[in-house]
């Protein structure tokens, strides 16, 4: 039987853990939920709150919690095609991991939310692709409480975009320091945890085209978010993500 994976429509970390096993050529089924209907999926499946949720199916079923987890298990894996820290657990694949989860992930997402959920019209189509009809109906209905508690939960205000635009530069810069020497990957020659990491979480920066959830264009959104999400994808870190999305092959 393929494993489940539980995520949330637009979340770049479910992203993470999707490009993973699609690279691991691990069969798997995505279970997609809207924001708040996605806690009561996860914890039926005996996940905790968050998503990405991956369902090991199997002669002992095994419920995985977090992306990270998540390829530490393709990891050891014996029908895993690809290792996402190599042959074996190669610190410096590590030490950018665990840079972007903390330090790109959640500062890439309160940029783009800050930009995004002021406009309903755009944000729906995005929170809602692929979940069931019910849940898209309940968010829209219920989208103004909903968008209140996104803000004060993950503070997502002004002075909040300010600090992690601030994140954000520092992470870029070292990526583009890394890639000053002309390395196709940050680790290496071929295509590990840290890039898979770095592309998925730097997702709604870039706006890739071949992102699964469609997000909005650039000029579907205001000035000043045209203005904070333009230059990200120009810059050397920013161009080499977009070729890693061009590239994703989705099983």
């Amino acid at each position: 039987m393929p494993h489940r994976l539980i995520v949330i429509a637009p979340s770049h970390y479910s992203e993470k853990a999707a490009w993973a096993l699609d690279l691991a050529k691990l069969p798997y089924v995505r279970e997609v939920h809207a924001p708040l209907a996605h806690v009561a999926a996860v914890k039926a499946a005996g996940g905790k709150r968050s998503t990405p949720v991956l369902v090991v199916e199997g002669e002992t079923k095994r419920v995985i919690d977090d992306s990270t987890a998540i390829l530490r298990w393709i990891q050891t894996e014996p029908s895993a095609d690809w290792r996402p820290y190599g042959p074996s657990d190669d610190p410096e694949i590590l030490a950018w991991e665990e840079r972007f989860d903390a330090d790109l992930g959640p500062h890439s997402r309160r940029l783009a939310y800050f930009h995004l959920l002021p406009h309903k019209a755009l944000a729906l189509p995005c929170m809602t692709h692929g979940a069931p009809g019910w849940e898209a109906t309940m968010l829209s209905l219920t989208y103004p409480l909903v968008r209140r508690g996104m803000e004060k939960n993950m503070r997502i205000d002004a002075t909040g975009a300010a600090r992690s635009r601030d994140k954000l530069l520092a992470v870029f810069d070292a990526v583009d320091a890394a890639l000053s020497d002309g390395r196709p990957y940050l680790c290496g020659d071929q295509i590990s945890a840290a890039d898979v990491t770095f592309a998925a979480l730097a997702g709604p920066l870039l706006l890739p085209a071949t992102y699964p959830t469609p997000l909005p264009r650039l000029d579907q959104l205001s000035v000043e978010a045209q203005e904070a999400l333009a230059g990200w994808a120009q810059r050397p870190a920013g161009v080499y993500g977009v070729r890693l999305w061009a590239g994703r092959k989705v099983a």
